[in-house]
């Protein structure tokens, strides 16, 4: 017997075939049509499922997110040193990008464009991410793992690190090592480039 629901596989295939056409040719100017085709199903189809293409949109970010925060965590991270759970985030993220490269395209590549309400989601979904950063790094801090400094630069600063590694991987198909690169973006952090 399949334990797969019919109804699920079929929002799945659809989804699916929205993250392929959206990254190829971006939110706005995709058609539900031309993701119906990708889906290979009819267009009414779609709307069986999801009300518009902002409707779409908003389930793929929402699934993307989900998955993004699954790279990342690995249920440690709240235990583990500064050290430890920098390279965690880091390699958690190039994995990400490298694993689901249709996903950071519309992620992090079509923000300009987005739904006004979208966009506010996303950045309510970016100030978590960045408070969650901000108090490990308080924590790290306050064992003395690392020097007093401002955590909220500090913050910001990382953040700026791992938002900038989606393009050379994605974009330009940077085959980069996860592990490698997160010992070394870690030990950048930490130690700085001073010889």
């Amino acid at each position: 017997m399949n334990s797969i629901n019919p109804k699920e596989s079929k929002k799945d295939l659809i989804i699916e075939a929205a993250i392929r056409v959206f990254s190829q040719n971006g939110y706005h100017h995709t058609k539900m049509e031309e993701i119906a085709v990708e889906a290979g199903i009819g267009k009414g189809t779609i709307y069986e499922y999801f009300a518009s293409k902002l409707q779409l949109l908003q389930e793929i970010m929402e699934r993307s997110f989900h998955l993004y925060e699954q790279s990342l965590t690995t249920g440690k991270i709240e235990s583990a040193s500064m050290v430890e759970t920098l390279k965690v985030l880091v390699q958690g993220h190039l994995r990400f990008c490298q694993k689901n490269k249709a996903l950071p395209r519309i992620i992090f590549g079509d923000t300009g464009t987005m739904d006004p309400e979208l966009r506010d989601w996303m950045w309510q979904r970016r100030k978590q991410k960045e408070q969650r950063l901000q108090t490990i790094i308080e924590a790290g801090i306050s064992r003395g793992e690392i020097r007093e400094i401002d955590a909220k630069l500090l913050t910001v600063m990382i953040g700026g690190v791992l938002s900038s590694i989606w393009v050379p991987v994605v974009i330009e198909d940077w085959d980069i090592d996860a592990t490698t690169a997160a010992e070394q973006v870690t030990d950048i952090i930490m130690n700085g480039i001073k010889k």
